[in-house]
């Protein structure tokens, strides 16, 4: 009996820590099942040598650019200083294909520590979370980038803006409209950062909600 105990006490642990700490199952983990849509994300940062020549051979060799890390980055739970994904300048967006399809209630975004960053000024500030509701016509628009305009179809669902405050705690959650539809991918547009015109880096994007089956069988 005694080792049930222990062990059911390890389970609901892990099944918690699995949660990352918040009880809420995160759609956008990479790990389980979430992915990258490439087409509808920003390219990832890049740093070019400043001298001509190199500037010169690093486009004919590919050597001597500094590439940020993927995107995928930012859907993993590794927040230690440095791992983020970085995208140039203050405006840009991270499209994930969430690994189930849900009705989303809130996201959360986690940066490193004010207390032991060497800067949080590449955090992003204002940001906006789209979902994209379960339409085959809609799907066509991942793979075109440039075609895509948020808002211009009523498959787009707005679930608001919001601001990351850097002077409050590393891991803040936003709840977003409620919205009836289901969405199986989502998009965390990012408007501005804290005042670094380079680059803004994200540590973590998470998405929470509720499978759409579960919430079927209960309406």
């Amino acid at each position: 009996m005694v080792r049930q105990e222990i062990r059911k006490a390890v389970e609901e642990m892990l099944y918690t820590y699995s949660q990352d700490k918040l009880n809420k199952a995160d759609f956008a983990l990479s790990t389980g099942g979430a992915k990258i849509i490439s087409p509808l994300t920003s390219p990832t940062y890049e740093q070019w040598p400043t001298q001509w020549y190199k500037m010169a051979f690093a486009k004919l060799t590919g050597h001597g650019i500094t590439r940020g890390k993927p995107p995928v980055t930012a859907l993993q739970p590794d927040v230690h200083v440095g791992q983020c994904w970085p995208f140039a300048g203050q405006k840009g967006q991270l499209a994930v294909l969430l690994s189930r399809q849900i009705y989303v209630t809130a996201v959360t975004y986690d940066h490193v520590s004010k207390t032991i960053a060497m800067g949080t000024t590449s955090a992003p500030k204002e940001f906006e979370i789209w979902g994209f509701a379960d339409d085959e016509q809609d799907k066509d628009n991942f793979d075109n980038e440039h075609k895509l305009k948020l808002g211009s179809s009523p498959n787009h669902l707005f679930f608001g803006r919001f601001v990351y405050d850097i002077n409050g705690l590393p891991v803040q959650t936003f709840e977003v409209n409620r919205l009836n539809k289901p969405v199986k991918a989502i998009i965390m547009k990012v408007i501005n950062n804290w005042d670094n015109p380079l680059y803004t880096c994200l540590y973590r994007f998470r998405v929470h909600g509720v499978h759409s089956n579960v919430k079927s069988q209960t309406s």
